[in-house]
């Protein structure tokens, strides 16, 4: 069984390096099958879900070893339940979590046993089984993989109630059999979604999954503007997503290969602009 913990590395960090530091011990809470990990830089702060205690974890952002929560959001008013993804909003200080059927957002300095600020949920957002989710605060929107149907659904931001998605992209297509992480790219208003293959951890066939990436514009059976897919991407299983402008990297977590890969943003634009 895999040990629970976050795990902390040098952002040029190649090959089979130790972490610069870890969070982990029986005073931290974390658990097994957290699948989503956000950091706080405004407030210095790591925000990670705890799906067997239907909790959601604040550490210091510096924090190392058995060194327990700043701040644990928990309790029957949360109607947190299967909450093991999470994404943050610094902007509007907020944390947005999908469950089984519903989007739940809390503030980010929520504390204890806290009713949600808002709450999207009913048969009109076609929520089923979210997977992966990430809000872009400047333009508004958030975007939640789903299993049924198979897709990405967009929001609102601010949407709240039974309320139907903006734009839902589903279909052959799209090649979505399973979105597994989100992450956004504001200033070009473009969704970028880990795709896992129908039967790759079987098969563990290298090229099959992919990176694909959306427009904020796009609605229904849409293929991806571009990918990153191939032997060479090594992926297999990939999860989480992170892009990181500042030094032009995107980042995902691949589950088969234990690893975390990096590319380069810049060669993901370039195939783009052919």
């Amino acid at each position: 069984m895999a040990n629970p913990r976050i795990a902390v590395f040098a952002r040029l960090a190649n090959g089979n390096i130790a972490p610069v530091r870890v969070i982990e011990g029986g005073h931290t809470r974390l658990a097994r099958t957290s699948h989503a990990i956000a950091f706080d830089q405004r407030n210095d702060e790591i925000v990670v879900p705890n799906p067997f205690a239907e909790a959601i974890l604040f550490f210091r952002g510096s924090a190392s070893g058995d060194e327990a929560p700043v701040r644990i959001i928990q309790g029957p008013s949360t109607l947190l339940e299967d909450n093991d993804e999470l994404t943050l909003d610094s902007v509007n200080g907020e944390v947005i979590v999908p469950t089984r059927e519903a989007i739940l957002v809390f503030s980010r300095a929520a504390n204890g046993d806290v009713t949600p600020l808002r709450t999207i949920a009913g048969p009109k957002t076609k929520i089923n089984r979210a997977r992966g989710i990430a809000v872009d605060p400047l333009n508004n929107i958030i975007a939640v993989g789903n299993r049924d149907p198979q897709g990405i659904l967009i929001f609102n931001r601010t949407d709240e109630g039974d309320v139907a998605p903006r734009a839902i992209i589903a279909g052959p297509n799209t090649g979505i059999y399973a979105t597994k992480g989100f992450t956004i790219n504001p200033a070009r208003k473009e969704l970028i979604a880990t795709v896992e293959a129908r039967g790759v951890q079987v098969t563990r066939k290298v090229g099959e999954s992919f990176i694909g990436i959306w427009n904020y514009t796009d609605n229904g059976d849409v293929a991806p503007k571009a990918m990153i897919k191939g032997t060479a991407t090594k992926l297999i299983a990939p999860r989480g997503a992170a892009l990181n402008l500042q030094n032009g990297e995107i980042y995902v977590i691949d589950k088969v290969q234990n690893a975390l890969l990096a590319f380069s943003w810049e060669k993901v634009l370039e195939g783009m602009r052919r």
